[in-house]
């Protein structure tokens, strides 16, 4: 019988400018093993990775490996022992212009000492794609992968060094369902051969279709540590929160008001949608629950006229409309967060000042001049407004969790006093935490009397946040109603083309 693979971490602290980012933490990864480590933004499970993989050297504890002490002070250090990293960012560990086979083989070109002829570094590179059961042409360039592609590089990059222990920082929160489950696949594969995975995730319902072991962390503090099948979804996230998990929604607000703000008939466009209706009224949540495919983002990005779409009759603020341009639809007080929001919805490696003020027309402007001071002035008021967790408006969005970036994503909205808000997926990528943070600022939208549409497959958050709730399937509304007098079961029937019994 093999030997299993054993790697302890005891009693790891950390503190980084007199704060504790880690107290006195054990974990416990073994190989033939997926482990779940998830947590709140802050909780420290990115801080005990990074200890792990050699990023940090000023922590106090110890790390074993199959029972002997080890010492892991740098990324060497680690990959030398078999301790691999996979990061969120993966673009950030691969060269653009460089072939997928030479990115794989990356490490092994840069240490030099040895001479690779092209076809064995093809050949190498394809000998470890095939045991992650992946096809790609090697001679293509990184820069035309997509983001799915490029995580099975750097796995295969990871194998190039015989891999024992695999870190993998939220794979999936770039990826769509297909391409999760495709990961899932890869990774499993992975734990057949022998290989221990920390696979860190806010995503619960995903930790328990992959993962057999769970670490939960708060506040730099473990929580929970042992067999996840133990633990039901809502109390693993009671332990990551710290409170019931009903706390996370806000209290119902009264009924909203019997005045429509925006109303649609018989929406079409090019691709998918189909006569769609709906009506959304003055301080009103209206929930557009679907499954992937479904046509949620179509519906959102044409209801902002960026798509090309056609109403048979279309009414806002009381007037004629219809969808146009997303430059008329901010003319006319409409805003649209999108799903994808670091592609479509921010400047991810511009200010957090510069991204609050984008779409405020001109009015930090006089005499054609750019007002920073003003700018400045309110970047910190809905900096504070908001609770945008950073060092300040000068921070680069990167550097932000995904639930401070949506925040700011929200934030860009309030100078033009948008009355009409567009929820595309909301909370992808976002953690419990600031899930709770974000349901209260919609629930705050909702209260001053604006409009929210929030388009979600999170049927959960549906039921809990929204009044009335619309369900897509196909391109076409299937049912509408209530949220006080739904449940999940009942939105996911609708949503895959069922009728109730």
């Amino acid at each position: 019988m093999t030997a299993v693979n054993r790697l302890e971490m005891r009693q790891i602290s950390i503190a980084f400018g007199g704060f504790s980012a880690l107290t006195r933490v054990d974990f416990c990864l073994e190989g033939h093993s997926i482990h779940a480590l998830t947590g709140a933004n802050g909780a420290g499970k990115s801080t005990l990775m990074a200890v792990l993989s050699g990023a940090y050297d000023s922590y106090s504890g110890d790390i074993l490996l199959d029972g002997q002490p080890v010492s892991i002070r740098s990324p060497r250090d680690a990959k030398q022992l078999g301790i691999h990293l996979v990061q969120q960012e993966v673009d950030v560990a691969l060269v653009p212009t460089l072939s997928v086979a030479e990115n794989i083989m990356l490490d092994h070109l840069a240490e030099g000492g040895q001479l690779y002829h092209w076809g064995d570094i093809r050949q190498q590179a394809n000998a470890l794609l095939a045991q992650l059961d992946v096809s790609l042409d090697v001679r293509r360039r990184i820069d035309q992968c997509s983001l799915a592609e490029k995580q099975q590089i750097l796995l295969a990059r990871a194998l190039s060094h015989h891999c024992r222990f695999l870190i993998l920082d939220e794979p999936t929160a770039p990826l769509d369902q297909h391409e999760s489950e495709r990961l899932f696949a890869v990774v499993r594969r992975l734990q057949q051969n022998g290989i221990g995975v920390v696979f860190i995730s806010h995503r619960i319902h995903e930790l328990r279709a992959i993962c057999d072991q769970l670490t939960v962390l708060r506040d730099g503090r473990l929580i929970e540590s042992g067999p996840l099948a133990e633990l039901s979804g809502e109390q693993i996230v009671e332990k990551m929160l710290g409170h019931q998990l009903a706390d996370i929604y806000p209290a119902r607000r009264p009924p909203c008001r019997d005045e429509t703000l925006l109303k649609v008939d018989g929406l079409h466009d090019d691709t998918l949608l189909r006569n769609i209706s709906l009506t959304l009224r003055k301080g009103e949540i209206l929930g557009i629950a679907g499954l992937a495919g479904a046509g949620k983002t179509e519906l959102c990005k044409a209801l902002f006229g960026a798509s090309n779409s056609r109403v048979t009759k279309g009414e806002l603020h009381g007037r004629p409309w219809k969808p146009t341009s997303p430059h008329a639809a901010v003319a006319n007080r409409m805003a649209l967060i999108p799903e994808e929001r670091r592609k479509e919805g921010i400047f991810i490696d511009e200010s957090v000042v510069m991204n609050l003020s984008v779409t405020a027309d001109n009015s930090f402007s006089r005499w054609s001049l750019f007002g920073h001071r003003q700018a400045w002035r309110w970047a910190e008021d809905v900096i504070q407004k908001l609770g945008v967790r950073t060092t300040g408006p000068q921070q680069i969005l990167r550097r932000l969790s995904g639930g401070n970036q949506q925040k700011v994503a929200i934030g860009k909205w309030l100078r033009n006093d948008a009355e009409v808000l567009i929820f595309d997926e909301p909370t992808k990528g976002v953690d419990i935490k600031a899930k709770t943070d974000l349901f209260e600022l919609i629930d705050g939208l909702a209260r001053q009397g604006k409009g929210v549409i929030y388009a979600s497959g999170e049927f959960a958050e549906l039921v809990g946040l929204c009044d009335r709730i619309c369900v897509l399937w196909d391109g076409r509304i299937v049912a509408e109603m209530d949220a006080r007098n739904v449940d999940e079961e009942t939105l996911l029937l609708y949503s895959t083309g069922g009728t109730p019994a």
